[in-house]
């Protein structure tokens, strides 16, 4: 009897830590997938403006220090990026939303993450009104 009681305690484990929800890790799953490689938008879509093609050409990099990194044509834009795992939120900076900085200023924003992978990080607006859609697709 105690041996079956040790069994069935062992498969009650097994079956809750194989069917936990990683929702807890979403701090580390996010940035571990960001930092991989290097990263191309896939998908811009503001106010249902498909505006994909403003970023062709550009190379994103998600460093571990929290820099990242736009490069285009061999010139470099800097900025910073971070995930909330209390809130769900892949915060990007590439700076203000100003005609001199489009279009990287239009990634500037805390976004909601929808889904991630290891070759897809899917976001959207944390103000759905806004009715913004970010894929990034590894390289």
């Amino acid at each position: 009897m105690k041996t079956l009681f040790i069994y069935l305690s062992l498969l009650v484990i097994t079956i809750q830590s194989v069917s936990c929800d990683h929702s807890g890790n979403i701090d580390s799953t996010p940035n571990q997938i960001a930092t991989s490689g290097s990263w191309r938008v896939t998908l811009y879509s503001d106010s249902g403006n498909d505006e994909t093609t403003d970023f062709v050409g550009y190379t994103f990099t998600f460093n571990t220090n929290g820099i990242l990194s736009a490069i285009k044509n061999g010139i470099t834009v800097n900025g910073s990026w971070s995930v909330s795992s209390s809130s769900n939120k892949f915060n990007i900076d590439l700076g203000p939303k100003i005609a001199s900085n489009l279009p990287l200023g239009e990634l500037t924003d805390d976004w909601k993450i929808i889904s991630t992978s290891a070759t897809e990080i899917k976001l959207t607006d944390d103000n759905a009104a806004s009715n913004e859609f970010l894929t990034f697709t590894k390289n």
